[in-house]
């Protein structure tokens, strides 16, 4: 049964439940789903995240 849901990807891949399980973490909690397969947060609580802050500093070293 498994390799049929597999066949027509009823089963998530392992990157996939890699994401689910990032998810139900819910680091942030202004994320939404509002349709089908699409995420919305707020862009304060984006921007506050770790990982942004991060991105931003390296940014901020590249351009000067």
């Amino acid at each position: 049964m498994t390799k049929l849901l597999k066949l027509f990807g009823l089963v998530p891949t392992e990157e996939e439940r890699e994401l689910l399980k990032h998810l139900r973490k819910k680091e942030s909690s202004s994320m939404r789903v509002i349709g089908r397969g699409t995420l919305t947060m707020s862009a304060k609580e984006a921007r506050s995240t770790q990982k942004s802050k991060e991105f931003i500093s390296k940014m901020d070293k590249l351009v000067g």
